[in-house]
């Protein structure tokens, strides 16, 4: 079973409930939720919660949302 790709950190706040499902995930303040929002990515430390939560609904989203490098973004550095 394959799973769906979410592409755009709007895609994955959508998929995770939004700012409310978000926040009772994560565990951020509407602020911080705010600087997650207005920066398009989410910080590296919701990255293990956040990905298995739209694991368990059958989704996936690229580590780059969480601002993590991927081996080929580390050999362009």
């Amino acid at each position: 079973m394959s799973s769906e790709i979410l592409e755009t950190f709007s895609e994955v706040w959508d998929a995770l409930g939004g700012r409310q499902g978000v926040a009772e995930l994560t565990g951020a303040k509407p602020s911080t939720l705010s600087m997650w929002k207005k920066a398009g990515s989410f910080p590296s430390n919701t990255y293990v919660v956040m990905t298995e939560a739209l694991r368990a609904g059958g989704k996936a989203a690229p580590d780059s949302l969480w601002s993590m490098r991927t081996p080929a973004e580390q050999g362009a550095a």
